[in-house]
């Protein structure tokens, strides 16, 4: 199960705040799950997001006082999509889960049960994930067993299909071999009567045991009756096979000839669509996913066009499914003569077409989409009696490596720009532009990734400093250490900006290892005036989880001639949790070198002080969570009291982040806390300027 939820789910939330959407969307990546969500308060923006996105599940909160489960259901069946609805309300009673199933809710979780909600989503998109493999398992099976009928048909050998001894199927050369003109003549006449009479007995015994044999298939030389009268001699091979689904005989009777021209037939059936002649669905989607690897590697860029054919429904009216085959047939012709060299062209769907070739020039992929809307209406296909033309709209998906690694979001782009030509007439060509908050979490981590990259390399990076106050006149200076990124446009990012996309995308333990190299630079600079100053350094799940960085924190500290007992580490108390041993691992070794440790955001959990019991900390800094509202929350006012009392109990000392204003500060005066933090003291500085005598 937990591969499929490794992919993207696409979530829509309804519910009546943004900031209980925002709640979950967090829980569920840090639960490590890839979530693309959108947001919906009412019926009209749910039916409009239905109507223009791909979703996989809608959340729907009981709480939204006109908006009933029954009428978001009614919005999911008209949108024609297949999406899991979850319902979410305030400890839902037995009577409320069933009544909502039977609504058509596929289950029912409690709002405030987050752990129970990753585990229905997770189940959830597992489920869809494996709904729509078997869609398009069924959809393959007929295309094969098309396919196959037409081999069948075309055989040189004869092939017949016997069910209790009766015929239910034979294709032309098996006809031919016994003389009849067609099918009628044979259909229900059993196998014995076709074999010589002194040779029954013996087929009717061999039938019996091929049923109990565990063989797949049997030989058996008979003499055989021509309708004519004539006897033929012939080597049978009997094999158990499925005809409609229904289990029977096939019998293969063979005609002696080369079967290398049948063998590249097969081999052409096998990728290519009937119709058109060219590739079909399937082949075209493996040969997507190769594309999209290549482009994601950096090794070629690639173009996917779109071709749909415009108000298909009328013009199938117009001229019937046998004249929509003809019209069909004659644009992929027009595809064919005017395709690019080196393209790959497919039918994939009943009135679309796609292409898809490496691109090192933009510019001609776009001219080629902008001439087949020309082409295909100056084309007139002449159908019975009518001469018919069409219009078709055309839409162009540029695949290099900041796009999605999945070849359906790739298809969805391009059909989305055909379906926004179309709303407009049709009969154009566009490219694909993502819109804001279009973009994937691949485009937007890959995007971020560059700008890391790029700043590194450029020396676009400086350290900023916000000190952490003790406010139980405790000596020293401490400062925690955070980065800043520019662009070459002058933009700039803070931690809160590209953190998140760092760690998806392996960036983020380059940047803690500059801090790192800063930090120990600073110690070393301000031990010359006297000063000592310990950094507070913020460790990603990216540098938790690289086993060298202790061995090369080591090497570092040796070669700038210092202890790092001026070096403390902060791990997120979730990454901690979520990669215990590493943690471990990390923490020992660390405090080999002298080096202090400390939990961040620490606090939420059940039992958050079982987890001292592997780490040690000499810190913890208090989750930022308990600091919302807190002059006027007695519940987080409490918490932190408890926090703080346990954590002196163990002669661990806490930080308290997020010191907005005097009223937040006057409150931690009286809870116990050690150290306090935030934008009141001092925003984060370029400088270690912070006159700590002040407190």
């Amino acid at each position: 199960m937990n591969s499929e939820t490794e992919k993207l789910i696409r979530l829509l939330i309804v519910d009546e705040g943004l900031h209980e959407a925002e709640q979950i969307t967090s829980s569920l990546r840090a639960a490590g799950m890839q979530v693309r969500a959108e947001f919906a308060d009412d019926s009209e923006t749910m039916a409009d997001i239905l109507a223009n996105k791909t979703l996989d599940l809608v959340l729907f909160s009981n709480d939204l006082p006109d908006f009933t489960l029954q009428q978001a259901q009614h919005l999911i069946r008209e949108c024609g999509r297949h999406v899991v609805l979850i319902l979410m309300a305030q400890n839902p009673a037995q009577k409320l889960i069933v009544k909502s199933i039977a609504e058509g809710a596929q289950d029912v979780v409690s709002s405030d049960n987050l752990e129970h909600l990753h585990l229905v989503i997770k189940r959830e998109a597992y489920s869809l994930g494996l709904w729509r493999k078997a869609m398009r398992l069924e959809f393959e099976i007929q295309e094969s067993e098309k396919r196959c009928q037409s081999l069948l048909a075309n055989s040189r050998d004869a092939v017949a299909y016997v069910h209790e001894g009766m015929h239910i199927f034979a294709n032309a050369s098996y006809l031919e071999f016994f003389g009849n003109v067609d099918f009628e003549e044979l259909e229900g006449t059993p196998i014995i009567d076709m074999v010589d009479p002194t040779q029954q007995n013996e087929l009717k015994k061999f039938l019996r045991d091929l049923g109990k044999s565990e063989k797949d298939h049997n030989e058996l030389t008979l003499k055989l009756l021509h309708c004519s009268g004539e006897t033929l001699n012939a080597t049978l091979e009997f094999s158990k096979a499925t005809y409609d689904g229904e289990p029977c005989t096939e019998i293969l009777i063979r005609s002696g000839t080369d079967t290398s021209e049948l063998e590249e037939q097969i081999n052409y059936l096998h990728q290519h669509d009937m119709i058109t002649g060219l590739y079909h669905r399937q082949y075209f989607l493996d040969k997507l996913k190769s594309v999209i690897t290549q482009a994601v590697k950096g090794i070629q860029q690639s173009a996917l066009i779109y071709i749909s054919i415009d108000d298909f429904q009328s013009v199938r009216d117009m001229i019937g499914i046998s004249g929509c085959d003809i019209l069909i047939a004659d644009i992929a012709k027009i595809l064919q003569k005017n395709a690019i060299g080196g393209q790959t062209l497919a039918r994939f769907g009943a009135h679309s077409y796609v292409s898809l070739g490496a691109t090192k020039d933009r510019n001609l992929v776009e001219k080629f989409a902008a001439r087949i809307p020309v082409l295909v209406e100056e084309h007139i296909s002449e159908i019975g009696d009518l001469s018919v033309s069409a219009t078709c709209s055309v839409g162009v998906c540029f695949i290099d490596e900041n796009s999605p690694n999945n070849a359906n979001e790739i298809i969805a782009r391009a059909e989305k720009t055909c379906d926004e030509i179309q709303k407009f007439g049709g009969n154009k060509s566009s490219v694909y532009v993502p819109k804001e908050g279009e973009m994937t979490q691949e485009e937007e981590d890959g995007i971020t990734a560059d700008l890391i990259k790029e700043a590194l390399a450029k020396n676009r990076i400086k350290a900023l400093y916000q000190p952490i106050v003790s406010i139980k006149a405790e000596g020293g200076e401490r400062y925690i250490s955070s980065l800043e990124l520019t662009t070459k446009d002058g933009e700039t990012y803070y931690r809160e900006d590209y953190l998140s996309a760092a760690e998806r995308t392996g960036t983020a333990k380059a940047l803690d290892r500059w801090m790192i190299l800063h930090a120990i630079k600073k110690i070393t600079e301000t031990r010359k005036q006297s000063r000592k100053i310990d950094f507070f350094i913020p460790l990603s799940a990216d540098s938790v989880l690289d086993s060298s960085l202790a061995q090369w924190i080591t090497k570092s500290l040796a070669k700038a001639r210092i202890s790092g007992e001026q070096l403390v580490f902060m791990i997120n108390e979730g990454h901690a949790v979520n990669h215990l041993k590493a943690a471990k691992t990390l923490f020992r070794g660390l405090k080999q070198m002298h080096c202090q440790f400390a939990l961040d955001e620490f606090g939420t959990g059940h039992n958050p002080f079982q987890l001292v019991r592997h780490i040690s900390p000499d810190y913890i800094g208090v989750n930022l969570a308990y600091m919302e509202n807190l002059a006027q929350n007695n519940d987080n006012q409490q918490s932190i009291r408890e926090l703080s009392n346990q954590a002196m109990s163990l002669e661990i000392r806490t930080i308290t982040p997020g010191v907005e204003d005097a009223d937040i500060l006057s409150v931690l005066w009286t809870l116990g806390v050690d150290f306090v933090q935030g934008n009141f003291l001092q925003k984060p500085e370029k400088l270690l300027n912070y006159d700590f005598s002040s407190m």
